[in-house]
């Protein structure tokens, strides 16, 4: 008869990839610098 060992969770946590904080902030980055340049486009073509 065949004995069979309860099936236990994972104990290694998977980790997270090195450069994820590092992609995260730059496409945080990139977000704040779009804004900031159609901010002062709608501004240098504003009409008053």
């Amino acid at each position: 008869m065949a004995r069979f060992k309860p099936v236990r969770a994972n104990s290694k946590k998977t980790a997270r990839p090195q450069g994820a904080a590092g992609c995260v902030i730059l496409i945080l980055a990139i977000m704040v610098g779009v804004m900031v340049f159609l901010y002062l486009v709608m501004k240098s073509n504003a009409n008053g």
